[in-house]
């Protein structure tokens, strides 16, 4: 077997204060820093393959600018597109870089002069001098989250805490060591939302960023996280939700970003105990690639109804209810330009195999159910999903949390014109380990 090469590179990303936090809601300015943003890139090249994974520690990324963006870096390291996976953290402190509706538009100035520049550096930086290295893992559990789809007295879903409901309690640790046995480079693997803090004014990468920074002063290592499903999993915050809140004050912005030195060292203690269980180091076999599933689509609502739904949601146009709005006039006009329906749509899978270490990212944030259930039809290989690579195009629910609703679920229906069938979940899970088990056969 070939050698693995490593190249790590990293960038600040902090924008200066002032700007919006992306997440909440469009009214949300930072006042402060409490740990600076980067982004972190990861080169990997074994013989003719090479990919770069690249971790910003944002909230979501535009997918047309994550075109864009693995389109120039293709073009200025030789890497093909389709091997490049460009992640969000999911921070809800960070800068827009999304610019979806309801939400604030993306902040292009911020993008143009810091994001983009940043993200070519780093890349650069690791596509210079990349070293041998062997690759070690481990994983263990860890509570740092929660189901956070929280069912009310009234059989109602809001966002809070669900302790009997779906998560992945692993956190899976990867290293990488040089010839000397020196500590390169560190990911950490877990899926939880970002939102510690809550509607707080700091810049922060929140949990995950104390987590990280423990890890790399413990090793010696740069400390890399990529989030996994965790669109229905929030931080298991002691006071009882899972978005920080200083209840003393009074109104909606009230976030506490001592929720997130709180979270952080838990997370750091659980990363830090899996770490010192890697023992084993060893060659691993590369590949990378990415595919389009396609998944089976729903007949767009009848104009009629989206017409009379409309009159529920005239005037609205910040966050869930504005996305309604603007649902609903979508399908209106699609109706009146005539235009037919769609059999699917295309959901892209970007893959990264490291041995039987297998990163599959897709564009959108997935209930944590379908990760699990990803990994489980992959015999012989641990199957790390992610969330909100290379794109963001809102929530991907599962069968069974459509008849109950909430947040997430009606993001999930009013998103594009014509929503995803019902069983979308199962069509992503067997679609991606078909993808997965193709990349293992040509391993071997």
């Amino acid at each position: 077997m070939e050698k693995l090469y490593l190249g790590i590179g990293r960038a600040d990303i902090t924008p200066p204060i002032g700007g919006q936090l992306y997440g909440y809601a469009p009214n949300v300015f930072s006042n402060a820093v409490e740990d600076r943003l980067n982004v972190s890139a990861l080169y990997f090249c074994q013989g003719d393959v090479r990919a770069l994974m690249i971790s910003a520690t944002v909230c979501l990324m535009n997918t047309a600018l994550t075109r864009r963006i693995r389109g120039m870096l293709a073009e200025k390291t030789g890497i093909c597109a389709e091997n490049i996976l460009l992640h969000a953290t999911h921070t809800h402190s960070g800068p827009n870089t999304a610019g979806s509706y309801g939400w604030g538009d993306i902040d292009t100035e911020y993008c143009e002069s810091i994001f983009v520049p940043a993200i070519l550096t780093a890349a650069a930086e690791a596509t210079a001098a990349p070293v041998p290295v062997t690759v070690g893992a481990a994983e263990g559990e860890s509570l740092v989250g929660i189901n956070r789809r929280e069912l009310t007295g009234r059989n109602t879903v809001t966002l809070g805490q669900n302790p009997w409901g779906p998560m992945d309690k692993r956190m899976t640790v990867i290293s990488f060591r040089d010839a000397e046995g020196k500590c390169m480079a560190n990911i950490i693997h877990y899926g939880c939302h970002g939102t510690a803090a809550g509607r707080n004014r700091e810049i922060s990468r929140d949990w995950s960023g104390l987590m990280c920074d423990t890890l790399c002063r413990e090793s010696g290592a740069v400390t890399v996280f990529f989030n996994g499903p965790e669109g229905d999993v929030g931080p298991r915050i002691t006071n009882g939700k899972t978005v920080g809140e200083d209840v003393s004050i009074v109104g909606s912005d009230r976030g506490d970003i001592r929720y997130v030195r709180q979270l952080g060292q838990i997370a750091a203690r659980d990363a830090v105990r899996i770490w010192r269980e890697i023992w084993d180091y060893h060659p691993v076999r590369l590949r990378a690639g990415s595919c389009r599933l396609p998944i089976p689509l729903k007949a767009k609502m009848p104009e009629e109804t989206a017409r009379e739904l409309l009159k529920k949601y005239e005037g609205k146009t910040t966050n869930l209810h504005g996305q309604i709005r603007r649902h609903l006039e979508m399908v209106i006009a699609a109706h009146t330009a005539g235009e037919p329906d769609a059999e699917t749509r295309d959901v892209e899978l970007s893959v990264l195999g490291l041995g039987n270490l297998v990163f599959a990212g897709v564009p959108y944030e997935t209930f944590s159910e379908i990760g699990l259930r990803t990994d489980r039809m992959v015999k012989g290989a641990r199957v790390l999903s992610l969330s909100n690579t290379n794109g963001s195009e809102g929530y991907y629910v599962t069968e069974d949390s459509l008849c109950r609703g909430g947040y997430e679920v009606e993001m999930f229906r009013y998103g594009e014109v014509q929503p995803f069938v019902d069983d979308a979940d199962f069509a992503l899970a067997k679609g991606s380990a078909e993808e997965i088990r193709r990349l293992l056969e040509d391993v071997k």
